[in-house]
């Protein structure tokens, strides 16, 4: 893992030292990659259904609205079809992981809670048009959106069960140019559904 992922946990270490709660999140689950990639009839290219995994470090501000959150979440799928770039067969994956930092409102004071965060990220994408050792992969590394809800049930004083869909937008910047520099995967939104935990450290 390239050291820049983690230049911004870093930096915000020192804000998560003097936090009044902090919150471990850990959860995985599928959804659906680069969507419209997919159902475009126009382009033969197939994701399989992704494995996603992300685990958080949230800090919770007294008497804020919003709290922060430090996120990481991997995301795999397979790939195949035929490159609508150079006409070449694809048969590989696609795996991106992403650090970010998000603003979370979460009510914690009933039985069930709902909520939502949103945010940036750093994004690092492994393209591999195939799982031969003799094709070199892409790899690409841009911007990222995060959105997600979330719904969660308490289990214990410390303990949270969570169900967080969310919809992740990979390379905002590339994909407001023209479509004439979009690439296979990357330029794409993923829509995800995870089940994790959460337990409050302090």
């Amino acid at each position: 893992m390239k050291l820049r992922h983690y230049f911004i946990p870093l930096l915000l270490l020192p804000l998560f030292s003097s936090a009044q709660n902090i919150h471990l999140s850990y959860g995985l689950g599928t959804g659906s990659a680069y969507v419209f990639e997919n159902i475009d009839q126009g382009v033969d290219i197939d994701y399989s259904l992704p494995f996603a995994t992300y685990a958080g470090l949230k800090y919770s501000i007294p008497n804020a609205y919003f709290d922060v959150m430090l996120n990481f979440q991997y995301q795999n799928s397979g790939i195949t079809g035929k490159s609508w770039k150079t006409g070449g067969s694809i048969e590989g994956e696609v795996s991106s992981f992403t650090s970010s930092v998000l603003l979370e409102h979460l009510e914690e004071t009933k039985k069930w809670n709902f909520g939502y965060n949103f945010g940036l990220g750093y994004s690092n994408e492994n393209y591999s048009p195939s799982l031969s050792y003799s094709v070199q992969s892409e790899l690409r590394n841009y911007l990222s959106f995060t959105l997600s809800g979330i719904m969660s049930y308490q289990l214990s004083e410390n303990l949270q069960l969570q169900m967080v869909p969310s919809l992740f937008w990979s390379d905002v910047v590339n994909s407001l140019r023209s479509s004439d520099h979009w690439n296979i995967a990357r330029e794409d939104l993923s829509f995800l559904g995870q089940l994790g935990i959460s337990y409050r450290l302090k």
